[in-house]
């Protein structure tokens, strides 16, 4: 749960950087790796959120 937790809060959080970036950073020099950061913790949130599959069924 806190896994899931986590990617989530890093999803959005990349998300709402590369928008500023993007927005109002053009000009600074720090551009390129401010969005490259963004990206990286982008994707990382992405691949903390788990995956479901189907329970094992029990039989008795």
């Amino acid at each position: 749960m806190v896994r899931q937790v986590l990617g989530i809060a890093l999803v959005i959080l990349g998300a709402i950087v590369m928008i500023i970036n993007i927005s109002f950073l053009k000009t600074n020099a720090y551009y390129d790796g401010i969005r490259g950061l963004s990206f990286a913790v982008f994707m990382i949130g992405i691949f903390l959120i788990p995956r479901y599959s189907k329970s094992k069924k029990q039989i008795t």
